[in-house]
């Protein structure tokens, strides 16, 4: 083994090293420790150079003297720079001598390591080993100290002659090659320290090969794996330099690594996040084009049919045309504002089903009739397969009928004119299993993995016309995984039609039949006094002069404090309320008619563009029964007038 004294492994070392006697006299110093101490700094007292209390460096120095393994602290100096510690004793106190620790100071705000300053100076080293050949006892002291310097660095360190054999190793080495010291010495190093190219696998030149053909300092490599003799694989940084004789002859080379598999660890996290963030924002963009054309189609619809109704020779077939386009192109905006409302409160956890026995053959019927508008526009053949006998299910049965329509529009809009569509229901043990198979445009094979992904499309072309936001079949999937089923979906690819498959759990004796009934049609509706509120004057005189066509006695006020006046004076049975009014919003309005007594029967409904559940909490904390979201549809005003009537006042 190659002998050193402690100023010569001590000297190379890029942090100020000393050696101190537990009653603070320094015994000896480094080269770093004279320089940031200010010059030569044995025999004086650490207490003197430290500007901590006394005690505390006391302390530090009992601890460190109890143990031949590192031990952490912090040190002040005089001039203000904190340092870590790390110190073991390398002479036992004994005869009444004190005992002499060494302590390694590493400033807070410096690198953990510098190999650099390290490898410049290897030639000192070198030149100092030659020189070094004392009594036994000298040798067997310096043998320690240089024991307990090595074990103090937390980096793995590897000395070899210039045969390339291993002549030293410190605890790090060992612990990552899963080579002893006392084994590897007298190996090639090439045995001992065996790396690979993380990326190619292909074996690596040993950096100390070339250290000693060449005398040269070999840097830090990249993308390097360490294998352990056991097999075990590590991600290291190395670095090797020469060890040179006097005369600067190459008589060995030291090797020095660190593990990093924390480091790579984080640095592919971020590089997978880096990927995804990419992605994400390449969909986001698409998202918002598309977003922009479905909107602006319908808009576009509108305007015409607008400009139509005010044409001066109205034709009252054109104009019915004109009406029902306005319709339906509403309730499409209306359709995708709902689905990214929908999957934003799934993705939250913010959606709940109103459970109940679901009859499934009945909610495929009534999403085909929802449905059958679109199929017919593509002039498709529809083929139903609804086996008798399917066992109900447990779920909400708007949502389960939202599922059937969204997937039967998704075969319509992406089967060309003229095209087939299956849609069947059957039982299989305990799942009730629902198709729906079309004759359209497949899904490569490269989209299949990531078809219900929010914001997904195999067509993202501008001149695209099938329509939709690439939320519809996300929503499915998350709506159908909330009724604890499962859906999938399979193509032959482009060209070959797909198949959508959605699998829910069945109810099955007792618990099918307990939910017999429950859905019952609403009464039909008798004359009202109603109260319509909106600051938007077109809605409200709109919604005032369906009400009307009702049968209904309506009043219209366009502000919270108008209203007020207007509902006092005339006592409304229901009172249909925007939330956003000046004066004083809806919110308000509804707490001061709560207030008063004469309108303990009166129900409010709200009207916003907001629904989130807090907006239907916040409404329900004014005193609203209800919340219906812009814009209103017409059944769902007539459903509730329906429930007053048949109650004889608010359902509160």
């Amino acid at each position: 083994m190659l002998m050193v004294s402690f100023g010569q492994i001590a000297d190379v070392l890029p942090e100020p090293v000393l050696l101190v006697s537990t009653d603070g006299s320094v015994v000896a110093a480094n080269q770093r420790a004279r320089k940031e101490l200010g010059g030569a700094v044995e025999g004086q007292s650490l207490f003197a150079l430290c500007s901590d209390d006394r005690a505390q460096v006391e302390e530090l120095l009992k601890r460190c003297a109890r143990v031949r393994q590192p031990t952490l602290g912090t040190l002040t100096l005089a001039g203000g720079r904190r340092y870590r510690v790390e110190g073991a004793v390398v002479r036992p106190s004994s005869d009444g001598a004190p005992a002499v620790v060494m302590l390694r100071l590493v400033h807070e705000q410096a690198a953990l390591s510098a190999f650099v300053e390290l490898n410049r100076t290897l030639d000192h080293l070198r030149r100092e080993i030659t020189a070094q050949r004392r009594a036994s006892q000298a040798l067997d002291q310096q043998r320690e100290w240089l024991r307990v310097t090595l074990v103090s660095i937390g980096d793995a360190v590897i000395a070899t002659d210039v045969e390339g054999r291993v002549v030293l190793m410190n605890p790090v080495a060992e612990q990552l090659t899963g080579w002893t010291s006392g084994e590897a010495t007298g190996r090639p190093v090439a045995e001992v320290f065996r790396a690979v190219n993380e990326a190619t696998r292909e074996p690596i030149e040993n950096p100390t090969v070339r250290v000693l053909r060449e005398g040269v300092v070999m840097g830090l490599a990249n993308h390097t794996v360490l294998v352990a003799r056991g097999g075990g694989e590590t991600p290291i940084d190395d670095s090797a330099a020469p060890i040179r004789d006097a005369g600067g002859e190459v008589i060995g080379a030291v090797l020095v690594f660190r593990g990093i598999a924390e480091r790579r660890a984080l640095e592919r996290l971020a590089e997978q996040r880096l990927a995804d963030l990419v992605v994400a924002d390449r969909r986001k963009n698409e998202f918002l084009a598309m977003l922009a054309h479905e909107l602006r189609n319908p808009m576009a619809a509108i305007l015409t049919a607008t400009t139509l109704l005010h044409a001066p020779d109205e034709d009252p077939e054109a104009a019915a045309y004109a009406a029902a386009v306005v319709e339906r192109q509403v309730r499409n905006m209306a359709r995708l504002v709902d689905d990214l409302l929908d999957v934003a409160r799934i993705s939250q956890g913010k959606i709940t089903l109103r459970a109940e026995v679901v009859d499934v053959s009945l909610a495929l019927r009534q999403a085909v009739e929802t449905s059958r508008r679109l199929i017919e526009a593509g002039r498709h053949e529809l083929h139903l397969d609804l086996a008798g006998g399917v066992l109900p299910v447990r779920g909400d049965a708007t949502r389960l009928e939202q599922v059937f329509c969204n997937l039967l529009n998704n075969a319509a809009k992406y089967t060309p004119p003229g095209g087939h569509i299956w849609l069947s229901a059957r039982g299989d043990r305990d799942e009730v299993i629902v198709s729906v198979r079309d004759t359209g445009v497949g899904i490569p094979p490269e989209l299949l993995p990531n078809v219900f992904d929010v914001f997904v499309q195999g067509d993202q072309s501008l001149h695209r016309s099938r329509g939709g936001l690439g939320v519809g079949l996300a929503l499915v999937k998350r709506l159908v995984e909330l009724h604890g089923g499962s859906c999938s979906c399979a193509s032959a690819g482009a060209g070959q039609g797909a198949e959508f498959v959605v699998r829910l759990p069945a109810l099955r004796g007792e618990a099918a039949a307990a939910g017999a009934g429950e859905r019952e049609p609403a009464p039909p509706g008798e004359r009202l006094r109603v109260a319509v509120v909106d600051d938007n004057h077109d809605a409200a005189n709109l919604l005032a002069v369906s009400l009307k066509r009702w049968g209904h006695d309506v009043a219209v006020a366009h502000d919270g404090l108008e209203a007020l006046a207007l509902v006092r004076a005339t006592r409304p049975d229901v009172a249909v309320l925007d939330i956003g009014l000046p004066g004083i919003d809806g919110y308000e309005l509804a707490r001061r008619m709560r207030r008063d007594p004469a309108l303990g029967g009166c129900t409010l409904i709200a009207v916003s563009g907001y629904g989130q559940d807090v907006d239907r909490q916040r409404a329900r904390d004014a005193g609203f029964d209800h919340h219906l979201l812009k814009p209103v549809e017409p059944a769902a005003l007539m459903k509730l007038f329906a429930r007053v009537t048949s109650s004889g006042g608010a359902p509160r």
